[in-house]
């Protein structure tokens, strides 16, 4: 190895192969190719350690997902500072035509065609064009796609900085682990903050650690492995930055003020001056230290304590947003919030015979292995071509492999049952993609909205409302058909959805998926309270998947939904009984 190595952190190293899959995508590449490139680059994102140290060890290879070639080019940027065909393909295409590539509603095509006949080559530039009507001046382009850029690069400078539920919590759960191994002097730890509030999005990871040695603590803190350099140093607080670029800090309170302290970093500024006021109205103050009184610590070594403190039962964190939870809470209402525990199937996920990379085996297996009773298969219907969707035809042989997988579990005495459905498109035209005879015959039916999420209001709603209308469907799928941080929902007329889907007895889902998370909280607070019925569904599109179904569950809570507000909390035999 070379002596004079250039030093680059996980993401940087990650971005880098990130440009190259998104440069190769442009230029036409083969698919399989750029997706390893794409693959590598989240492999590496989220490597715990720096890569320097597979690169001294020689283990590279090592690295899921990281083959010979890729290694190779990972040795080349952390020795040589550039890989050469990074830069070949620069050439070709500017770094900011990749920026381009990146707002929402643009892609790749479209990007290469924008550099190449109007010379956009960065991102202000695709502003100036799409407000000046530069682009729909351009054959088979139009207004809707300049009002879509806009609305990219809006969401884009309103989330800078800001990573999804499903990236950072399992970040969180691993270093509080690590954390806990590294540091016997630690009397309690956890993670805290929007994080620990399950919002679907959060800029950063905060944990709360109970300790008699503060420096103690810090200087372990510092020396994990997931650290790659500390920030910011204070009394008893620190800020790190960790080697996939996302950052962390710590607070160090002592045992006895543990729980009023965690409570304050995880509730939402709102629910924390709530808490202030009722301090206050008790003769408390609080501080970083905690529950105060005449200037001494109360103690209050766990949340429990502290919330009894203020006259309150415990607050489950996922409530703590000011949403009416300090009134249910003196009431004596707040809601037994639905476990993951509670749910008896998953009624949305794929398999190979759509989009999906298991086989219907490998999912039920997987399935099995949840602990599920029951699991639905919904693969993708016909319309949406892109995905191998399934007409009439291949539902039916898709049907004698799940009734073939039904009998050898029936054989096997296991109690499970495998149940055909579809993840129906609602058209542009405000049809399905299945006639009505064809639906009949599935077990259930979820309608979804992908295309035409920019239709006018009037036209997506009318959509939404004839899916809900329709007898056949049981299940509106992902309503708004949002992507977290990268693209904005259809803009819907809610009261109109709500009222159908009162009437009719429509389900609408929780989307785990956690880029989509859909319908969130708010809407599920909404739909709880308005008596309707929500499913929680993971979206599986891979085995692994199935576990994702944890997120969903998390933004159901967060919406004040309990057992009796999921369908999939039943009995097979009895959801069926009470589908419209």
């Amino acid at each position: 190895m070379s002596e004079h190595v250039i030093h680059f952190s996980n993401q940087q190293v990650a971005q880098v192969f990130r440009d190259i899959a998104d440069a190769m995508e442009v230029l036409g590449e083969n698919r399989f190719k750029y997706q390893a490139y794409s693959r590598a680059a989240d492999t590496i994102d989220e490597l715990p350690v720096s890569l320097y140290d597979y690169l001294r060890s020689g283990t590279l290879g090592d690295i899921s997902g990281v083959g010979p070639a890729i290694s190779a080019k990972i040795t080349e940027l952390l020795t040589a500072g550039t890989i050469e065909f990074r830069e070949r393909l620069r050439a070709e295409v500017p770094d900011g035509v990749l920026q381009v590539v990146r707002v929402p509603g643009v892609g790749p095509k479209t990007a290469l065609r924008l550099y190449r006949e109007l010379g956009i080559a960065d991102v202000s530039a695709l502003e100036q064009a799409a407000r000046s009507g530069q682009i729909r001046a351009l054959k088979g382009l139009g207004p809707k796609l300049e009002t879509r850029i806009l609305e990219g690069l809006a969401a884009q400078q309103e989330a800078p900085n800001r990573f999804l539920l499903g990236e950072m919590l399992p970040l969180a759960r691993e270093l509080v682990a690590g954390f806990q191994s590294a540091a016997p002097m630690l009397a309690n730890l956890s993670y805290a903050g929007s994080l620990r509030r399950s919002a679907p999005s959060v800029g950063n990871i905060d944990l709360v650690a109970a300790a008699t040695e503060p420096e103690h603590v810090l200087n372990a803190f510092a020396a994990l492995p997931h650290v790659a350099r500390i920030e910011t140093l204070q009394d008893g607080s620190a800020v790190a930055q960790l080697h996939n670029g996302k950052q962390c800090a710590l607070y160090v309170a002592r045992p006895e003020g543990w729980g009023a302290v965690l409570s304050l970093r995880t509730g939402s500024p709102a629910h924390r001056a709530r808490l202030f006021t009722l301090a206050a109205e008790r003769g408390f103050q609080l501080s970083d230290r905690g529950l105060m009184r005449d200037g001494a610590l109360v103690p209050s070594p766990t949340e429990e304590v502290f919330y009894a403190a203020l006259g309150l039962p415990l607050i489950p964190p996922e409530l703590r947003e000011d949403w009416g939870e300090i009134e249910a809470a003196q009431a004596g209402t707040l809601p037994q919030l639905v476990e993951l525990s509670d749910l008896r199937g998953d009624m949305h996920t794929h398999t190979r015979w759509s989009d999906g990379r298991g086989t219907i085996a490998e999912m039920a297996a997987a399935a099995i292995a949840q602990g599920y009773e029951y699991y639905v298969i919904t693969d993708h219907s016909f319309y949406m071509g892109m995905v191998n969707g399934l007409d009439a035809a291949r539902l039916k042989q898709q049907r004698a492999e799940i009734d073939a997988l039904n009998a050898d579990f029936q054989r096997r005495g296991i109690n499970f049952q495998l149940l055909q459905g579809s993840e129906v498109d609602m058209l542009p035209d405000g049809s399905l993609a299945l006639p009505d005879d064809v639906l009949a015959t599935l077990d259930w039916v979820v309608a979804s909205l992908h295309v035409g999420l920019r239709q006018e209001r009037e036209l997506v709603t009318q959509r939404v409302l004839n899916a809900i209308r329709n007898p056949h469907v049981d299940c509106i799928g992902h309503l708004t058909g949002r992507k977290l941080l990268r693209r904005q929902g259809a803009d819907l007329d809610l009261d109109a959805v709500f009222e159908a889907a009162a009437e009719t007895g429509t389900v609408l889902e929780v989307d785990g998926a956690y880029e989509r998370l859909d319908i969130d909280a708010e809407l599920v607070k909404r739909a709880v309270t308005s008596g309707l019925r929500i499913s929680i569904d993971s979206d599986a599109h891979r085995a692994v998947d199935l576990a994702g179904i944890e997120y969903g569950v998390l933004t159901a809570r967060r919406g004040w939904a309990s057992r009796d507000n999921v369908v999939n909390c039943l009995p097979w035999e009895q959801l069926r009984g009470g589908r419209n």
